[in-house]
């Protein structure tokens, strides 16, 4: 809503169009508007583009550019370096029109007609950058232009009818001689201009008369090219233009150039030899180029609107119908012509970008290789495309989306016919060998170029200088077709989608991969080679937008799912699958990372190899071995899934096996398998033979396993040939078994090649049986075991694993000394009976007891000692060494006892306790031979107790006995002592472990301390071997005897026991336990646990918890403090533990000193001069204070913590106060007598002494610089020292409720900075020093008075004289001022001279460098009213001294100055003073009825403002749904540390109160200022308000964080809120609240910078005031006063501004008084009062009411 200066300024323009003013014509300076116009115009050659526009305009076919000389010879040849003073333009077009006449002397009036290309009429303005008077002569009539002073006039004339000419000329005597332009470069102009010429068709220069140039363009028949819709897409993007058809011509360009005979002929530019015109007198160069130029034509349809909008910014209609070209050369074009002449360089920008024409050629390229034409509108100098004006901008964006469709046109016009000619000249196989190479001039790759050439003139770089061009196109190429892109591949050209790219071959690994995949990829279209090397980028482009796709892993699984493969193209796609899984970076990405076990199974699967006719084919999956033919021949009959040896000799065995499904190389055993079930193995001798031979020379390199199943596989086979035939093996004998002449020996024709280990193996014996030689030889029983050993030792090497086991297995060996049984038996007599059957006879038999051979001892010496079962051997003597006894311990038979029986042997016999013979001779051997049973003498697992001990008695496993004799002491055995030496040998230790020591010690503890003693000393020796774990176990465990009473002694735990010493205390033996062992004793027991004497945290446990007992067995006093001192120094070590520190803050153990001073009759008449008397009491920490009022101890003398640092930080970590803060005090006096000489000189002596005082105290106590509130700066600014008549300090004990009034000399007022002083006859300078204390810093020391006393009263000589460095702190301060000084002004002079502008002017040196504005004396009236208006009590000299001082915004200045500081006033009777704590005492009863009387006028005034109540009752409506109890809330802070000084209610409730009251109003107003933090965070606060005993003034908090300017208006939202979300939902409705806050802030003249809006979920927070910053919340406008609809918007917004109205006066009252008070309600109705007029006026204005 505008201003009421706005609205004052659209009425002063109203009166002075319609009645007022002097009108008067505004004027040009036309040579200057030219100039500028050419300086835009600045382009090369734009005189010549531009009369050359204008003649293809005037639809001429050729055109004459004549060069004059001052001095033409015409005998010699042109001299192109002489200076022309002429230049003369003609063309044969159609003659001017008495409308171009008219507008050629018009500026800025383009050509009206929309199918010409003029738009800005300044063209023809061109000539005047080379001459002055320009003449132009057409048709019958011919116009002169000259200068007069700085205007141009125009003349124009008929021409004679003998004068008349069918050509236009253009006239132009130059300003002053010049160079004709570089001819070559103008040559190349001249050719390049001719490119889109519509009409033009020749082009001659002549230089005096000569002709030196030549161009002439001649055309072909166009062909019409299909443009069909189902295909493409026709239209522009917002369809406003639209391809009607399309054709394509050639052109060809013919040009011939004069060559000078210099250096620089014009050979350096054309490739052919020089041809001289025999015409011609001058040598002449020529060359042609063909091109091929595509034209569509274009319907344009625009809206009224936008045709209205083109007609204003062009000076004419958008054209119906226009046309685009675009100038391709294609390779054909580009081979057939002179492309390396410079002239027609710019013209065939293959490889280069192309260029846009407007007519003629711009700066601006295309982005591809074809230049492009068509009625875009360009920047007035015709060099660019204008982008920045709205309406063209979308015109040219248009043209060029037609430029992008009409390239694709080409494309594909070109890629059609390339089609057709693949397919009649090399054809369409399905499958194509890609690993042939073509022939050079091959039709496949003359194609494949020309089709790499197109693709690479229409791949779009960055176009330059607007990249806006290329983007434009490139986007339209790719999305005007609705078909897919056409790309030459190995096929033929294909469609894009199809088609696939291989790796580049240029790299090695590319290079290799790319020649895998030409070798079985035939049915895939590829990229070929050619267009991979010449379409680099182009590759890049189409792979980037996803167009051009690399072969993949599906591609070939397509391939390999239409064809098998041959051995060759196999070979090829394993190779390439390896390289696939190897991760080869050549192979795309997204093939290597699809490699999983499906795709892997898939390929196998899909991989077939063509064996040949006799295997068939092998699908790869299937493929299971591969052939080594070292192993296997090649020429024998192997699995079908074995891979043929042509293929798998590519690969080493690891690829194939970790690759392709786990192909291994084929086993003899899986042959062996395979060959097995062939029936030639069992018939034909032949075959069987060459199968063992190949299974016999591998079968020592395979494995047992192998080995195993080999055997298993043949042994049931009748593979063995033998003389009675083919046997199984184990039926055949080898030929060196002869005990029977009718055995199968076996019979080979090469037995050599035979393994006679793997014929062993397989079973072919070497002797007979044992059963049979058990049956034919000893079948009678009559034979003997000692002789069946000797045979059988002699033919172990031939006994089988059976034969062997049998023997271990069976009874056959007698036992020595132990007698046969005798038995009867028949034995045939060899005779017969009459019947024929045999006789036989009874006969007696000795029969032995058999036993096994492991059942006996071999018969030794030591054997038959140990009485031990020896084997029966009789005849010869048994010999340790021989075969015999080798072999029957191979069959079991005992050498030596083993273990458990020896050990047995040793122990004790129940049944003979006496007889030790067999335990010594036992133990003996076991000793001797213990080398033999080392590995076998496990201690952890004996358990047989066969050890003496050293009682003689007892016996003992080894793990039971120990060798020191001190363990017996907890329990262990000894060994023997004859067993010592030998201890080790017999596993026995000389201690116990330390599990088994500590469950011992723990088990049984000792409570006789002699014996404990002895035990603790043992232990000490055994501490080294104890860890944690065993210290862990003791220390808990209660094992210490310790006496209790007269009763005996109990266990103790370590930790509740300590070291008595001499220095222990006898109070601390009262309360703790102490023993002493011995040193070696202790030592164990220190480990333990036990230690010298009590923690810190046992001596707190023990302190709180009976502090009396404590007291009374330390007999209280120092001995108590120590202890105290000790517990306060490492008091760190207790905070973590929560109980004790509990118990000590509530326990009354800490002592406590009361000082008492002993009145005169109580002291005693002994005692001199020492009148205080201290006492000692226990006492709780919340009951005793730390002193740091000295004044306060000596009056109110309260229980006090002793005064040492340590003990006073202890104290009060437990919670005891520091005694100011119980102590309140106040000030009050009789009446003030003001400024007087007294109070003058002690100011004088604060202000001289208070930078020495500062400086000393904060060099001596650093940390005080933190407390340090004010610097001597500060207090010279602001420091006021009063004088009053019995001046009085009131001091009351919080903790008890004392009271103390005592008069004094000095006091602080810290409300005002200031210091009274009284009227007594000498003043304490303690007390001014404390006042002064108490001012600098925020907190007082003790002795801070003391030491600023003696700074204050001392002279500066004498302070001098005690090294203080006076001067020097002096010196310092000074320096600091001027540094500070000289930096501002150092500021001023850089910022002036970083003002734009202003010229600069080196200070030498300036005194003031911001000098201030002066006023004029009506100003400085007006200003100074406005400052009265705010501070009317001001005085006005002083108000306009301040003003002669700002610089710029005086007035307001001075008003933010007075809002902060003190301010001489206007002298009025009766006035008041009043401050903060100092209080008159005889004014006390005027403010007290004052208030009466202003609480009762206020209440009267309620009363009587009826519209004041209807502002109220609407203001305090309910509140919405979410917010609490509470309607409005204010700042959150409670205290304003920078709050502008307004005065206090009393002082404004006057009889003349209704004028303070408007201006402290404005005054607070003032006051307002931004909020510069980014967060806003403060907890909520509850405050007891005075006026109530019930009513409490909450203040929740606020979580703000700032958001950013919104609409004008910084914008904050809580924390937890997202404020995009915000901006989106409430974007209208925040811009009311914003409008609604903005006229408001009018109302009130108040800054729209002090307000801030903010946004939270909940909570009662309506808005709230921070300092003087206003937050309002939009959350509650949002549910008030947001309109349902249209309806109710003009009664929710008068509602919404009188909410917020009384919402802003709610606020402002905040500014006085920080609580919800009667005051701050006062000071809320004198805004609502005040400002109510200023509102109903805003409702008036705007018709609201």
């Amino acid at each position: 809503m505008s201003t009421n200066r706005e609205n004052q300024l659209e009425l002063l323009r109203s009166n002075i169009m319609e009645h007022g003013g002097v009108e008067e014509k505004v004027e040009v300076n036309q040579r200057h508007l030219i100039d500028k116009i050419l300086a835009r115009y600045s382009a090369e050659y734009v005189l010549y583009r531009e009369l050359m526009q204008n003649a293809d305009d005037a639809t001429s076919s050729a055109i004459q550019i004549h060069f004059y000389t001052s001095n033409p010879d015409p005998t010699k040849p042109p001299n192109l370096l002489s200076k022309c003073t002429k230049i003369v333009f003609k063309n044969n077009g159609i003659p001017f029109r008495p409308e171009d006449w008219q507008r050629l002397k018009r500026i800025a009036e383009g050509n009206p007609d929309e199918q010409k290309i003029g738009a800005f009429g300044v063209g023809f303005y061109s000539l005047f950058s080379v001459c002055e008077n320009p003449f132009v002569f057409s048709g019958s009539q011919c116009m002169a232009f000259y200068f007069k002073g700085d205007q141009l006039f125009a003349k124009r004339a008929d021409v004679p009818e003998n004068q008349i000419d069918t050509w236009t000329s253009f006239l132009m005597d130059l300003r002053e001689p010049m160079e004709m332009p570089d001819f070559d470069q103008f040559s190349k102009f001249l050719t390049t201009s001719m490119g889109f010429t519509a009409n033009l068709k020749n082009v001659s220069v002549f230089f005096d008369n000569v002709q030196i140039f030549g161009l002439t363009k001649r055309l072909a028949e166009p062909r019409a090219m299909t443009v069909d819709s189902r295909k493409m897409i026709l239209q522009s993007p917002q369809r406003m233009f639209t391809i009607t058809g399309s054709e394509m011509q050639q052109i060809q360009l013919d040009a011939e150039k004069y060559t000078p005979p210099s250096l620089f002929s014009f050979a350096n530019f054309l490739s052919k030899p020089k041809e001289i015109d025999p015409r011609e007198g001058l040598p002449m160069e020529k060359g042609s180029i063909f091109l091929r130029v595509v034209t569509c034509k274009l319907q344009v349809s625009v809206s009224r609107d936008y045709e209205k909008e083109m007609e204003r910014a062009t000076k004419k209609k958008p054209p119906k119908f226009t046309k685009f070209q675009l100038v391709y050369t294609g390779k054909e074009e580009l081979d057939a012509s002179e492309n390396k002449n410079q002239i027609f360089k710019d013209l065939i920008p293959f490889p280069n970008q192309g260029r846009v024409f407007i007519g003629f050629p711009t700066h601006q390229t295309t982005g591809c290789c074809c230049h492009m034409a068509s009625r875009f509108i360009p920047t007035v100098e015709r060099e660019s495309i204008d982008f920045a004006d709205r309406y063209i901008s979308v015109w040219n964006k248009e043209l060029l989306a037609v430029g992008g469709l009409l390239a694709r046109l080409v494309y594909n016009d070109e890629m059609d016919q390339i089609a057709r000619l693949y397919r009649e000249l090399v054809g369409s196989d399905s499958e194509i060998d890609k690993s042939v190479v073509d022939e050079e001039g091959s039709a496949r790759l003359m194609l494949q170029r020309r089709a790499a050439h197109a693709l690479h003139s229409f791949t779009f770089q960055n176009s330059t200088p607007s990249s806006i061009v290329g983007k434009v196109h490139e986007e339209r190429f790719f999305n005007s077709c609705k078909i897919a892109f056409d790309i030459m591949t190995s096929h033929g050209v294909q469609p894009i989608n199809i088609a696939r790219t291989i790796p580049d071959s240029a790299t090695l690994t590319g290079h290799v991969i790319t020649e895998l995949l030409d070798k079985f990829i035939k049915t895939i279209p590829t990229i070929t080679p050619v267009m991979l090397k010449e379409c680099k980028e182009s590759m890049t482009k189409l792979t980037g937008f996803n167009l051009l796709s690399p072969l993949g892993i599906n591609d070939v699984l397509r391939e390999l799912d239409q064809r098998s493969l041959k051995e060759d193209e196999m070979v090829a796609c394993m190779k390439w699958w390896i390289e696939c899984n190897r991760g080869n970076i050549a192979i795309p990405s997204a093939t290597r990372s699809s490699i999983n076990d499906t795709v892997r199974a898939q390929f196998l699967g899909a991989a077939v190899m063509d064996c040949g006719e006799d295997k068939g084919l092998l699908q790869l999956s299937q493929t299971k071995w591969f052939i080594n033919p070292k192993i296997i021949p090649l020429n024998i009959i192997v699995p079908p899934n074995t891979m043929p040896f042509s293929i798998s000799k590519n690969f080493n065995a690891s690829d194939l096996a970790l690759f392709f499904g786990n192909i291994t190389e084929l086993t003899v055993l899986e042959w062996v398998k395979f060959i097995a079930v062939k029936p030639e193995l069992e018939n034909s001798a032949e075959f069987a033979e060459r199968v063992l031979t190949i299974v016999s020379k591998q079968y020592q390199h395979t494995s047992n396993a192998a080995q195993n199943d080999i055997v298993g596989v043949l042994k049931m086979k009748k593979c063995i040939s033998t003389r009675y035939g083919l046997k199984v093996p184990s039926a055949a004998y080898f030929p060196s078994v002869n005990l029977f002449d009718d055995l199968p020996v076996i019979d080979f024709k090469s037995p050599r090649s035979l393994n006679e280990t793997f014929l062993t193996h397989l079973g072919v014996r070497k002797h007979v049986e044992l059963q049979l030689v058990f049956d034919r030889l000893i079948s009678d029983g009559s034979w003997s075991h000692v002789e069946l050993i000797k045979y059988l030792t002699t033919v172990q090497s031939t006994l089988s694993e059976l034969e062997t086991r049998r023997l271990r297995e069976t009874a056959i060996f007698t036992k020595e000394g132990e007698e046969p049984t005798t038995k009867e038996v028949d034995r045939p007599t060899g005779m017969v009976d009459e019947a024929g059957n045999p006789i036989s006879k009874k006969v007696s038999k000795k029969v032995y007891k058999r036993y096994r051979a492991n059942d006996l001892y071999a018969p030794t010496e030591i054997a038959r000692d140990l009485k031990l079962p020896l084997l029966y051997w009789s005849g010869t003597r048994w010999k340790a060494g021989s075969e015999e006894a080798k072999f029957m311990e191979k069959l079991g038979l005992v050498v030596s006892p083993n273990l458990p029986t020896l050990l047995a042997l040793a122990a004790p016999d129940p049944n003979k306790p006496n007889d030790r013979s067999m335990q010594n001779r036992a133990l003996n051997y076991f000793i001797e031979h213990y080398s033999e049973y080392r590995s076998q003498f496990d201690i952890r697992r004996i358990q047989t107790r066969f050890l003496p001990c050293a009682d003689g008695k007892t016996y003992a496993a080894p793990r039971e006995c120990f060798t020191n004799p001190d363990v017996t002491l907890l329990g262990f055995q000894v060994l023997h002592k004859d067993f010592i030496p030998v201890r080790d040998k017999l596993g026995v230790s000389e201690n116990p472990d330390a599990d088994r020591l500590v469950k011992a010690f723990l088990a049984k503890p000792e409570l006789d301390p002699s014996k404990a003693k002895k035990i603790f000393e043992y232990m000490a020796g055994r501490m080294g071997d104890f860890n944690n774990v065993y210290w862990n176990q003791l220390r808990p465990s209660a094992f210490i005897p310790v006496q209790q009473g007269s009763s005996g002694y109990i266990l103790k735990e370590p930790n509740h026991c300590y070291f008595e010493s001499e220095s222990s205390t006898s109070f601390h033996k009262e309360l703790f336990l102490f023993v002493n062992f011995g040193p070696l004793a202790n030592s164990f027991l220190r480990s333990c646990g036990v230690r010298d004497e009590p923690n810190t945290v046992e001596l707190a446990t023990m302190l709180v918890k009976d502090p009396q007992r404590f007291w009374d067995l330390s007999s209280g006093g120092e001995r108590y403090l120590n202890v105290i001192r000790q517990i306060a120094g490492q008091f760190y070590m207790i905070k973590s533990n929560r109980q004790l520190m509990n118990d000590m803050k509530s326990k009354a153990f800490l002592v406590g000193i009361k000082r008492t001073t002993m009145a005169p009759e109580e002291k005693p008449t002994s005692v001199e001069g020492e009148e205080e008397f201290v006492q000692y009491r226990l006492a709780k920490a919340a009951d005793i204070f730390i002193i740091d009022e000295p004044m306060g101890q000596q009056i109110f003398s309260p229980l006090s913590a002793p005064m040492e640092p340590l003990l006073e930080e202890f104290y009060a970590s437990l919670g005891s106060s520091r005694l100011s803060t119980q102590i309140k005090e106040s000030y009050s006096y009789a009446h003030g007598m003001g400024v007087t000489e007294r109070s003058k000189s002690v100011t004088e002596m604060i202000f001289e002494r208070t930078p020495i005082i500062i400086y000393q105290m904060v060099n001596d106590v650093h940390k005080r610089r933190k407390e340090l509130l004010h610097d001597e700066k500060y207090v010279q600014r602001h420091l006021k020292v009063i004088q009053a008549k019995e001046l009085k300090i009131t001091r009351v004990f919080k903790y008890t409720g004392e009271k103390n009034v005592q008069l004094t000399t000095a006091c602080a007022d810290r409300a005002n900075f200031g210091i009274f002083i009284s009227d007594a006859q000498e003043i304490d300078y303690y007390d001014i020093a404390m006042a002064l204390c108490n001012l600098l810093f925020a907190t007082v020391q003790f002795n801070d008075a003391i030491i600023a006393e003696r700074y204050l009263t001392a002279s500066l000589y004498n302070l001098r004289r005690k090294g203080v460095p006076v001067d020097r702190i002096l010196n310092i301060r000074k320096q600091e001022q001027q540094q500070k000084q000289l930096q501002q002004q150092q500021q001023a002079i850089e910022a002036a001279r970083a003002t734009p502008d202003i010229p600069q002017k080196t200070p030498t040196p300036p005194p003031l460098v911001n000098m201030p504005k002066p006023l004029s004396s009506r100003e400085m009236d007006k200003c100074t009213k406005q400052v009265q208006d705010v501070f009317g009590d001001c005085e006005e000299g002083y108000i306009r001294q301040l003003l002669a001082q700002q610089q710029n915004d005086h007035a307001q200045h001075v008003i933010e100055r007075l809002l902060n500081e003190d301010y001489p006033k206007k002298k009025e009777k009766n006035q008041v003073s009043s401050t903060n704590n100092v209080v008159s005492e005889a004014e006390e009863a005027q403010k007290k009825l004052a208030a009466v009387e202003a609480a009762a006028k206020k209440k009267d005034n309620e009363r009587n403002s009826g519209f004041v109540n209807r502002l109220w009752s609407s203001w305090k409506q309910p509140a919405p749904p979410t917010p609490p109890k509470a309607p409005i809330d204010t700042k959150p802070t409670p205290i304003i540390e920078n709050k502008p000084k307004l005065p206090k209610s009393e002082a404004t409730i006057t009889p003349n109160y209704t004028n303070n009251i408007r201006e402290n109003l404005k005054r607070a107003i003032h006051s307002c200022k931004p909020y510069a933090g980014q967060d806003i965070f403060s907890p909520p606060r509850i405050n007891k308000v005075n006026e109530s005993a019930h009513y409490c003034d909450s203040t929740p908090g606020q979580n703000l964080t700032y958001v950013g300017n919104v609409l004008g208006m910084e914008f904050y939202v809580h924390r937890s809120v997202n404020p995009d979300d915000v901006l989106e939902l409430h974007k209208q409705p925040m811009s009311q609240f914003n409008s609604i806050l903005k006229e408001l802030a009018t109302v009130f003249d108040l800054k729209l910078s002090t307000i801030q809006i903010f946004y939270d979920t909940e909570g009662p927070t309506i808005a709230f005031n921070l300092s003087g910053s206003l937050f309002m919340n939009l959350r509650y406008y949002l549910a008030l006063h947001t309109p349902v609809n249209s309806d109710q918007e003009a009664a929710k917004r008068k509602e919404a501004l009188i909410y917020w109205f009384m919402t802003l006066c709610h606020e402002l009252a905040h500014n006085f008084v920080a609580d919800h008070s009667s005051e701050h309600e006062f000071y809320m109705s004198s805004f609502a009062e005040n400002y109510l007029e200023s509102l109903m006026a805003h409702f008036y204005n705007n018709g609201e009411v």
